[in-house]
This record gives C-alpha cells, sequence and structure tokens, in this order.
C-alpha cells in the first residue's frame, strides 16, 4: 500500500516579541536515508484487490525471462523522495510454478514424530506383550516384543532405558531364553558387582542407610555393650559409617556384636565371613572392641530366636541392646504363607530396642504376571525419572545397572 505523505520539515515555537522572547527551532526530522536509522520490515497484513482504476505505476512490476516463465523472485527496494514513496515488491512465484520447477528432483519426505504420542504406544506395547505372555499367545507377543525397539528409539532419558530392560526381559520369555546350567556362579558374582555399582551410582540407599544409622545410634546412646542383627546385609556397606561414629562418641566406643543374615551362595563359600573379615580389620583400625557372626538362611522365615542370642552366658551387669535392622528383605518374604508372621514372632522373642526397616512400597512378587509387570514398570520407571530430575541424576543414571526385579519378568 502506498505510505502515507510525510509531514513538514520543521516547526516553530514562538514566543512574543513584547516578551522579549526569541525562536525555538525543533530539531528537523530523522532521515530515513540516513545509516544510522535503519529501517526494518515489519508483518502486515495482505494488500486489498488491485483496482483497475489505479494508476499503473503503483502495481507491482514482474521480471520475465525469454523463455516466458515467472521468476522465482524479483529484487526490492524503498526510497523517500519529497513524501512520495517509490517500492517495488518481492514476489515468489506461484505454487504451480514451484512445483514444475522441481518435478525434476526426487521429493523428499518429511516425517514428524510425536514423541508423546510414541511414548503412550511404547508403554500400550509393554503391557499388551506382558499380557500375551501370560496368555502363552507367543505369536501375539512376538509381534509385540519386534516393536518395542523401534518405539523405544524415539523415546529419551529415563523411559527409554527402562523400556529397553524390560522390552529385553520380555524378549527372553518370547524366545524361551534361559542361562545356561553353569552359569548360576557367574550371576551370583555378577549380581554382587551390580549391586556395588548401584550403591554407588543410586542416592537412595545410602540415604536410607544414614536414616538407618541414625536411630540406631540414638537409640544406643549411653549403652556400653550394643548388638545389631542385619537381616540382609549382603557386603556390609552400612556398619563402617556406623562404626565410625560409635568411635566418635563421647566417653569412648561401646563395645558392637554384629550379626549378619545371607543367602548361601551357589559355589558354597563363605560369604558372610568375608564380609565380617573386612569390617573387623576396618574396626580394629579406628579401635572398636568387634564381634561378628554371620548366618545363612535361604529365607528370613528359618530363623529361630536362639539364633540371635548371644553365644554365652551374659555375665556383665549391663545387659546387651539390641537393634534389628532389615533393608529391602521383608517384602521378599509375602509371597510365602505365613512367612512374615514367623519372622515378626521372633523379632519380638529378642526384645530389640529398635527395628529400623527400609522397604518398597512395591511389591513385585505376588499376583500375576501381568500385576508384577505392571507394578515393576511403574516402579522403575519412577526411579530412573527421579535420577534423570536430579542435580546430578543424569550421570547416575547413565551409570545405573537393570533393574533387579527385570531378571525374574
Amino acid at each position: 500500500p502506498q505510505a502515507p505523505r510525510l509531514a513538514s520539515t520543521s516547526s516553530t515555537v514562538t514566543g512574543g516579541a513584547a516578551a522579549g522572547g526569541g525562536y525555538f527551532d525543533l530539531p528537523p526530522p530523522v532521515d530515513s536515508s540516513s545509516s544510522t536509522y535503519a529501517l526494518k520490515p515489519i508483518p502486515s497484513p495482505p494488500p486489498p484487490p488491485a483496482d483497475p482504476s489505479t494508476d499503473s505505476a503503483r502495481e507491482p512490476k514482474r521480471m520475465r525471462t525469454g523463455g516466458g516463465s515467472t521468476s522465482s523472485s524479483s529484487s526490492s527496494s524503498s526510497s523517500l523522495d519529497g513524501g512520495r514513496t517509490r517500492s517495488s515488491v518481492v514476489e515468489a512465484a506461484p505454487p504451480a510454478a514451484q512445483a514444475s520447477a522441481g518435478a525434476s528432483g526426487p521429493a523428499v519426505p518429511v516425517v514428524v514424530v510425536d514423541t508423546q504420542e510414541a511414548g503412550i504406544r511404547l508403554v500400550h506395547a509393554l503391557l499388551a506383550c506382558a499380557e500375551a505372555v501370560q496368555q502363552e499367545n507367543f505369536t501375539a507377543a512376538e509381534a509385540l516384543v519386534k516393536q518395542i525397539p523401534m518405539l523405544a528409539s524415539s523415546q529419551g532419558g529415563a523411559m527409554r532405558k527402562v523400556a529397553a530392560y524390560f522390552g529385553e526381559a520380555l524378549a527372553r520369555r518370547v524366545y524361551r531364553f534361559r542361562p545356561a546350567p553353569d552359569s548360576s556362579l557367574l550371576d551370583a558374582a555378577f549380581a554382587d558387582l551390580l549391586h556395588a555399582h548401584f550403591y554407588e551410582s543410586c542416592p537412595y540407599l545410602k540415604f536410607a542407610h544414614f536414616t538407618a544409622n541414625q536411630a540406631i545410634l540414638e537409640a544406643f546412646a549411653g549403652c556400653r555393650r550394643v548388638h545389631v542383627v542385619d537381616f540382609g546385609i549382603k557386603q556390609g556397606m552400612q556398619w563402617p559409617a556406623l562404626l565410625q561414629a560409635l568411635a566418635l562418641r563421647p566417653g569412648g566406643p561401646p563395645s558392637f556384636r554384629l550379626t549378619g543374615v545371607g543367602p548361601p551362595q551357589p559355589d558354597e563359600t563363605d560369604a558372610l565371613q568375608q564380609v565380617g573379615w573386612k569390617l573387623a580389620q576396618f574396626a580394629h583400625t579406628i579401635r572398636v572392641d568387634f564381634q561378628y557372626r554371620g548366618l545363612v538362611a535361604a529365607t528370613l522365615a528359618d530363623l529361630e530366636p536362639f539364633m540371635l542370642q548371644p553365644d554365652g552366658e551374659d555375665t556383665d551387669d549391663e545387659p546387651e541392646v539390641i537393634a534389628v535392622n532389615s533393608v529391602f528383605e521383608l517384602h521378599r518374604l509375602l509371597a510365602q504363607p505365613g512367612a512374615l508372621e514367623k519372622v515378626l514372632g521372633t523379632v519380638r522373642a529378642v526384645r530389640p530396642r529398635i527395628v529400623t526397616v527400609v522397604e518398597q512400597e512395591a511389591n513385585h512378587n505376588s499376583g500375576s504376571f501381568l500385576d508384577r509387570f505392571t507394578e515393576s514398570l511403574h516402579y522403575y520407571s519412577t526411579m530412573f525419572d527421579s535420577l534423570e530430575g536430579a542435580g546430578s541424576g543424569n550421570s547416575a543414571a547413565e551409570a545405573s545397572p537393570a533393574p533387579a526385579g527385570t531378571d525374574q519378568v
């Protein structure tokens, strides 16, 4: 559209001569041709349809090539001269011309992937595959398990990792893959290694140990003989911190006795004694009177109260104060009828001063296969997502091993 005419080039404010006023000239208008004042194009609505009665000089001109085809675009410029505006319009070739010009080259398809929709389809594929496995419909399960890697590749972060782990576990079920009989020893050693890496990379277990140790330390305040029963000692990573805190206690450290419970090893090695030897060396270094005993039990329901009592008679005037500690062990008993009640009865019989329990709300060991799969998928998706969102969780989630429950899927 034609630009409006410019206003007058100057204005003057005049004061009365009688009052002795002078003349105040306003600054001249800004010259649009100056290099310090650059006009920038702004979007504007499309011009109205051309009127045949309008001067032909105002119509945009098109440059034509010798072949008579319209060029893709024409140059544009604008200037202000004496209040008039002269302009030429940049005009692209119509779509038909562009299509004919590019007809000789191959068409490039553009694929837009909705990651949110792909994520929903991924979850549905995982659950549908688990349901097909439960119904032993392995034909449908195989078709679904082949879609999971493709859908998982469109995701990022925690969901991609969890889907990969659970998809692999479902593939083992579909193709009936079982580890070799002689691989149990390797699996046991690898499980210990994964647990050590998980402890270093995931802050949740460290926080659970810290909270339990603080409660035990407060319960042992002023006691000279203390005894801790650990229902799942594993590598004993929880207790060096408690030993060090007891060593720094005002008045000197108490006499500390630790009973560690663990499952039998496939290679029939005494792993519990190795853990006790390492803890004994550490206690000797910080000068804490330390005693250790390891109890091998396939399940906590096999424990009896007399196993947790001192070996000899208690001749000291001050009785021994007992603390029972359980980290991620009691939920395993829910699949055994009456096992949890049996363990709780054993705990009551030893009359501990404090019982520390660290448990997960999820239960991956009861219900149908589909129920366990759904709950495990939700549980580990939440855990990995929280690791991704933490400040240092990116490297932690990258280093974290496969979820502990996926090998049982």
